[in-house]
Parts: structure tokens; sequence; C-alpha cells
């Protein structure tokens, strides 16, 4: 191997093993709430997943270079020293020899051809799955860096709608040792406090843990992480009268990488057809150092040390059982990869209507929650004027607050809800990309 395919290869493990993260690197901790498209950009940096696709991505390509290399002479020095008593034997099917050289390479081979085709296809493909995995990692940063954002404002309101429990039960307290409230009235005011802290539990614990998956996303530690909610895109308006699940179809990774596969199972099943049927030409050469002692000069008239033979190494196959059947198999391949890709269409289109209708049910719950909100907003408005007047108590204005709190709590997780099935059409569509990281 000469120096500059030595260079070549090494060139190439490097690029490959610098789509790898590396562990335990040391990344400088943010100065404060980390951007979202800063957020994107440390994800596919520190992505372990596109790094394992981009190595399967440059062993896809060695497979077909293995492949194509059959038609590159195969050279080979080596030796088959020794010792003869009467009729020179072979050894392992060589003559023995102080020195030989052999060389071997495919000339004509359709059904080495189509293998390669197949293989280069599945080179082709790989970069797909890159893709296909980058968009993975970039949905995976905007669900998890979204519903972080959600969760600090839903916890803040809880926590606000806490105090106001608090307050409420506090003054329930008091009207029971005043005689004016039952014992019930104050479980009721403990109740509806356990309940807001029994929530902000849950939103804290949820919060942690996602904190820490996008920790794991961006290589950064988790006490760092803290997210900007304006920074995030404006969500593109989705039309119900689109034909989305024929743009999904068109579009979708996960499509093109199953129509990749079937080509590639054809391919291989005709090279296995072609197997069975097709002659095969090899150019072969020989080159052998023979020794006296290994009596070749007593055996045969003419003999010389130095002998060379090279030529044309013809097959054609006549009758193989064997290999007749396993191009049945590679057809039955072929065909599981043609009903798996028609699958995939149909579950892609599926799944893409699924979310388009489900927009409508979304939005209408978001602008409910919404709506609620605000009517509860108005609701202590006028409880504040009646506590004025003399008509209402501290506790009702208490209360009123505390469902004004909860109502935006419950608003915060509709347009959660409502954003997801976004970013998943998104995905669907092959849009997401364009949405996270718009182009200059």
């Amino acid at each position: 191997m000469n120096s500059f395919a030595v260079r070549a290869r090494i060139a190439t493990l490097a690029c490959a093993l610098l789509a790898i993260p590396k562990l335990g690197a040391a990344v400088d901790p943010p100065a404060g709430p980390i951007p979202f498209r800063n957020a994107v950009d440390l994800a596919l940096q520190h992505s372990g997943v596109m790094g394992i696709a981009a190595i399967n991505q440059w062993r896809a390509r060695k497979a077909y270079e293995e492949l194509r290399a059959n038609y590159i002479p195969q050279l080979t020095i080596g030796s088959g020293l020794g010792y003869s008593y009467g009729f020179p034997l072979t050894l392992e099917g060589s003559a023995p020899s102080v020195a030989n050289f052999n060389s071997l390479q495919s000339f004509y081979n359709p059904s080495l051809r189509q293998f390669m085709k197949a293989a280069k296809i599945d080179w082709h493909a790989a970069s797909l799955d890159i893709q296909d995995k980058r968009d993975a990692v970039i949905l995976d940063t905007a669900l998890t860096y979204a519903q972080l954002a959600q969760l600090t404002g839903k916890i803040t309101a809880l926590s606000e709608a806490q105090t106001a429990a608090e307050k409420a039960q506090f003054v329930s307290e008091q009207r029971l040792q005043e005689g004016v409230d039952s014992k019930l009235e104050v479980t009721k005011s403990q109740l509806i406090t356990a309940r807001i802290r029994l929530r902000i539990a849950e939103a804290q614990d949820q919060s942690d843990v996602l904190r820490e998956h996008l920790s794991k996303l961006l290589g950064l530690p988790a006490d760092q992480i803290a997210v900007q909610p304006d920074s995030m895109p404006q969500m593109p308006l989705i039309s119900q009268d689109d034909d989305l699940p024929a743009r999904a179809v068109g579009s979708s990774l996960a499509v093109k990488l199953a129509e990749q596969k079937v080509a590639a199972a054809q391919a291989r099943a005709n090279g296995e057809h072609k197997a069975a049927v097709m002659p095969t030409i090899d150019l072969a050469s020989q080159y052998a150092y023979l020794a006296k002692f290994n009596n070749y000069d007593l055996y045969y008239k003419n003999y010389t040390a130095n002998n060379f033979s090279g030529g044309l190494n013809l097959r054609v196959p006549i009758f193989n059982s064997v290999q007749k059947a396993k191009a049945q198999e590679a057809d039955a391949d072929a065909l599981i990869a043609k009903k798996q890709a028609d699958l995939t269409k149909n579950q892609v289109g599926e799944n893409t209507l699924k979310l388009q209708r489900s927009l409508r049910q979304l939005s209408a719950a978001r602008d409910v929650a919404k709506l609620e909100w605000e009517v509860s907003q108005g609701d202590l408005e006028g409880v504040k004027g009646r506590v004025q007047t003399g008509s209402a108590n501290t506790r009702d204005e208490q209360n009123a607050e505390l469902d004004t709190h909860d109502k935006h709590a419950a608003y915060l997780d509709a347009e959660f809800e409502l954003s997801r099935a976004e970013l998943q059409l998104l995905r669907l569509t092959g849009e997401l990309e364009n949405w996270a990281i718009p182009p200059p």
C-alpha cells in the first residue's frame, strides 16, 4: 500500500471519528438562559445518535469499496517450502516452491455488478439515515425545550395559586375560630392546598427530568440549563385544506429509506439470479520458483526453476440447485422490502392526517383554556370590587385568585399539547429543520 493510500485511509477514519462527540469534553457553561437556536446547534454537535449514523455511513461505503475491489488485482507473495521424497506432491493444492507470486481479479461478473449496485444504494441510503437522525435530534430538542419552558411558566402559576390557596386556608381557619365557618370548610381549603402542592411536585419532578435530558442532549451540566421561551420561532400556519399526507409521503425520509431498501434488495436478487445462470471470467496469474531438492529435475523432463502461467479463468454454471434456492430467497427478501415500503407510506400518510386533524381539536382546546383563563381574570376583578363594597369576603377573593392561576396553568398545558402536535407534523412533512434553523 503506497503512502497516498495510507494517508487517504487515515483521513477517512479521522472524518468518521470526528462525527462522534467527545465524551467528557469540557463545555463552557452558558452565561444565562440558552436561546433555542443555540440549544439546537449544541444538540446536533453533541449527538451520539448522529455519530453512530455517520459511522454506519462510513461502514456502508467500505462495504461497497470491498465489492468494487474485486476488479482490482489482488496480489499475494508467499512460499511453499517443503521436503520431497519421490514424486513431488502438492502441499494444500500448491506445488512446493521456494517463492511464489499470485494475482487474481474479476474481469466479467454480472452478479458482482448487481451486488455492487446494492451496496452503493445502501451507502447512499445511509446519508438519508443521517438526515433522519438529525431531524430526530432537532425534534427531541425542540419538544424538550418547549415543555421545559411550559413547565417553568406552569410552576410559577401554580406557586402563585399555592400562595392564594394558603391565604384562603388561613382565612377559613380564622373564620372557624370566629364561629363563622364550619370544620368542613377548613378541610376543603386544606384539600385545595394539598392538591396544588401535588401538582407543583409533579411539575417540578417532570421539569427536573426534562432538564437532565436536555443537559444530556446539549452536553452541559443540568444546573446550567435555563430556557428562553421567547427565542423559539413562531409556528407556521397549518391549513386543514392542504394535502399534507401526500406531501409527507413525498418528503418523508422514512419512506425514502424504505424505497432505497427495496432497490437494494432487488439488486441483490438480480445478482443471485445472474450467479445461477451467467458465466464469470477472472484474470489470474502465478509465478513460482522451484528448487531441485523437491525432485522436479528427476520427474519432469524439461525442468526449469522459474515458472509462470497466466490467463482467463472461465466458469459457466450448468446446474446449481443451491444457488437457485438462494436466488428465490433473495426474491422473497425483495418482496418483503416492497411490502414494508408500502406499509411505511401508509403509516406516514395516516399519521400525518391524524396529526393534521388533531390540530383543530387541540387548537380549540387551547382557545377554550385561554378564554377560561380570561374569564377567571374578569371574575377576580369582580370579586375584588365586591370585597370593597362588602358583598364578598377575603376568602372569596383568594378563591377567585386561586382559580385564575389554576386556569393559567391549564392554558399552558393546552398550548404545549398543540405545539407538540405541530412539531411532529413539521417533521413528517420535512419542514422541521427549516423551522428550527431558518436558512439565511
